[in-house]
C-alpha cells in the first residue's frame, strides 16, 4: 500500500514538474477609481444651483437659471456660457474667466473657482476629482 501511494505521488510530482505550459499573466493596467458623485450624471439636479455631478467629456448644465456647456479635457473643466467661459484645472493653477464678470480661487477640493456677473448670483465650482476627460465637481450658488 505504501509503495502504491509513493508511486502515485511520484507520478503527480513528475506531471506537475514536466508541464510545458508557461503561466500567463493576467495583469491589467489599473485604472484610477472614479469616486461616486452624489447626483451621478443627473445634471438636472443642478437647476437649483447646488449639486455634485460627474462629467465625462461634455454636459449641459443649468445653474440656478444660468446655462453652461461643460467640457472636460486633460483634467481641466471649462464652463462656457453666453458671456464667455470659466476654466479650472485639477492643479488649481488655471483659473480664469473670459468675458464679463469676475473669477477668483476658492478653498477646498483639488481646485475651486467662484464667479459672478454684476447683479447676479455667486457661483462656486469645486473639483474633487479630475483625470483625463472625467471630473467630479460640486456646484454651489449663493
Amino acid at each position: 500500500m505504501i509503495t502504491r501511494g509513493i508511486i502515485v505521488l511520484t507520478l503527480l510530482a513528475a506531471a506537475v514538474g514536466c508541464s510545458s505550459e508557461t503561466p500567463t499573466s493576467s495583469a491589467t493596467s489599473a485604472s484610477p477609481t472614479v469616486p461616486v458623485a452624489k447626483d451621478g450624471q443627473n445634471y438636472k439636479a443642478c437647476a437649483d444651483g447646488v449639486c455634485e455631478v460627474l462629467i465625462r467629456q461634455k454636459a449641459a448644465l443649468n445653474l440656478n437659471g444660468d446655462k453652461f456647456t461643460a467640457t472636460v479635457l486633460d483634467g481641466a473643466l471649462k464652463l462656457t456660457d453666453s458671456k464667455g467661459y470659466i476654466s479650472l484645472s485639477k492643479s488649481g493653477s488655471d483659473v480664469s474667466r473670459s468675458g464679463g464678470g469676475s473669477a477668483g480661487g476658492a478653498s477646498g477640493g483639488l481646485a475651486a473657482v467662484s464667479w459672478s456677473e454684476q447683479g447676479g448670483p455667486l457661483h462656486i465650482a469645486t473639483l474633487t476629482y479630475a483625470e483625463g476627460d472625467t471630473v467630479l465637481v460640486t456646484f454651489a450658488t449663493q
